[in-house]
């Protein structure tokens, strides 16, 4: 019996400061934001930044403990647009390119209002391709939407883990 006690302490000490997604967030903080996302240079689609942040937004909401708090956040996320482009890939005179890429990039600051050592920024690029033959307004919400996963995915992982 006192090893299951015992166990059971350590677990839920444990339970407090990690999660068994592989993530590390400290247990003092709570909360996050993020703060609207600038595209400065207006090469994405109108609606992108909403749909990018709301992908962010729901990638920590659902897969932490944080809560969002745009008052007095622990952590506040800054993102901006650097790239937004649809190219043929390996386009050759005369002949068609048969597939398109849409390439999204986006700087990221995270600020730790707790524990300024953790502060970052970084760049995240992904990419998505396409049928050429394809009209890119018939597959952007599809494209944008994966880009999109994928982006979320990589600042989450930057944020939340420590390999």
């Amino acid at each position: 019996m006192k090893n299951f006690l015992a166990y059971t302490v350590f677990f839920l000490h444990f339970a407090a400061c990690y999660s068994f997604k592989g993530i590390s967030i400290p247990p003092e903080i709570r909360s996050f934001s993020i703060e609207p996302i600038e595209d400065p240079y207006y090469k994405a689609p109108a609606t992108y930044p909403v749909d990018l942040s709301e992908t962010l937004l729901n990638k920590i909401r659902r897969d932490t403990r944080l809560i969002l708090n745009s008052g007095q956040p622990d952590l506040v996320f800054r993102c901006r647009i650097v790239q937004f482009e649809v190219n043929s890939q390996a386009p050759q005179p005369g002949i068609v390119s048969a597939i398109n890429r849409c390439t999204v990039g986006v700087e990221v600051e995270m600020e730790n209002l707790r524990d300024e050592k953790q502060n970052w920024k970084a760049n995240f690029t992904r990419y998505q391709d396409f049928d050429a033959a394809t009209n890119f307004s018939e597959v952007e919400q599809q494209l944008t939407a994966e880009i999109n996963r994928l982006i979320a995915e990589d600042i989450y992982n930057r944020a939340f883990t420590n390999w």
